[in-house]
């Protein structure tokens, strides 16, 4: 493949990018938005663009040509998908994260097209409108593609793998590093999970970091797909230095309005800021947290409203704990009051012990008391010191 910056004025680049579904019906100004980041792509007759496995970078839209879009099976056949001609988009998917390809793209002839890259392509959504808008047009277009897979071969229709993928491309590869705490978290991921829990940790416009549990625990259509999208919009709000309730109340009004009908998975957040002075909690959803003091007391977190997507117009509050020497605040993105207790509990006991040490002992702890049922678990832990 070969690949430039484009060659097209901004009025072609509109012209080609209001034809593509997942764009159609978006105002002027924002096609001109997404056409000032395109680049434009190349390919040979029966070159790939991308193959199944690699991580996705890119959105495509083909202007001239044709490439098919396959996938092998576990017997080793290759099944087409679908076949992608001009004025067509795929790799949609790499807008959210960089899991894994899901399938190949493959010229039939020689093609030209137009990629919009995730990295650029995120910049933009600091635009209110522009990230509702591609909220609810990728929601659409990704169940479009489910029933296509779905049709198409239903070794390619398990929902659970797509979200688990999709799932590993979210979570965050190291934690951050904040003045006066040591900080450490995890989420456990299961052979036959659903892909929808996940820990994030995300720069406030005001200089400050939040620690976040994000999970949808209701099966159906990929649970990671509903959790990447709350993790993007919570991820542009916080860049515009809005309060933490301000930041939940649009980000659920957001998804409110961006929803798909038959997509009905709400998203439950737990947001945790951490500064020199003490603890700024919130949650959307029953997000099990708490501190524990150095002197052994407990404090448990108070749940502020419901998950995001559910109810529209909510307003969120937001807690104030302060934080001394030697207390610890955990958050747990769910787990049964009773395990809550007991890995309260079982942080005290671990109290003085290295902070991934302490969050590996917690999720093994959980898992063992989960039993066969066991779910996905994310965890947050802060100590002062």
């Amino acid at each position: 493949m070969s690949e430039n910056a484009h060659s097209w004025s901004t009025e072609e680049l509109v012209g080609l990018l209001e034809r593509v579904d997942l764009f159609q019906g978006m105002p002027p100004e924002d096609l001109t938005r997404i056409a000032g980041i395109v680049i434009d792509a190349s390919v040979e007759q029966g070159e790939v663009l991308f193959a199944e496995g690699e991580p996705g970078d890119a959105f495509y839209v083909v202007v001239e040509g044709t490439l098919e879009i396959v996938a092998a099976s576990p017997a080793g056949v290759e099944d087409q998908l679908t076949v992608r001609r001009s004025g067509e988009g795929f790799g949609e998917r790499a807008l959210l994260d960089d899991a894994p390809r899901s399938a190949t793209a493959r010229a039939v002839e020689p093609s030209r097209l137009i990629a919009v890259p995730r990295e650029a392509f995120h910049g933009l959504l600091g635009h209110d409108s522009l990230a509702l808008r591609m909220m609810r047009a990728l929601g659409v277009r990704f169940a479009n593609v489910e029933k296509v897979r779905d049709s198409a071969s239903s070794r390619r229709g398990d929902v659970l793998e797509i979200s688990r993928t999709m799932q590993a491309g979210l979570l965050p590869r190291t934690a951050p590093q904040l003045e006066g705490y040591e900080i450490a978290a995890g989420t456990t991921t299961e052979e036959a999970g659903l892909g929808g829990s996940v820990w994030d940790w995300i720069d406030m416009g005001d200089g400050r970091v939040a620690l976040v549990t994000l999970d949808v625990s209701s099966e159906g259509f990929p649970a990671a797909y509903h959790v990447g999208l709350a993790r993007a919009v919570l991820r542009s709000l916080a860049s515009q230095g809005l309060r933490v309730d301000g930041i939940l109340a649009r980000a659920n009004d957001a998804l409110s309005d961006a929803a798909v009908e038959g997509l009905d998975q709400f998203v439950e957040v737990g947001f945790m800021v951490a500064d020199p002075q003490g603890i700024a909690w919130a949650s959307a959803g029953r997000v099990p947290g708490g501190i524990i003091r150095r002197e052994g007391t407990f404090e448990e977190f108070g749940a502020h409203g419901p998950p995001l997507g559910m109810m529209g117009g909510f307003k969120y509050n937001v807690q104030r704990f302060p934080m001394n020497v030697g207390d610890t605040a955990f958050v747990l993105s769910h787990v049964s009051p009773g395990l809550f207790l007991g890995a309260a509990d079982l942080m005290a006991q671990l109290h003085g012990k290295p902070a991934g040490e302490v969050v590996g002992t917690l999720h093994r702890a959980i898992r063992k008391a989960q039993g066969e049922e066991r779910t996905e678990t994310s965890v947050l832990y802060a100590r002062k010191h």
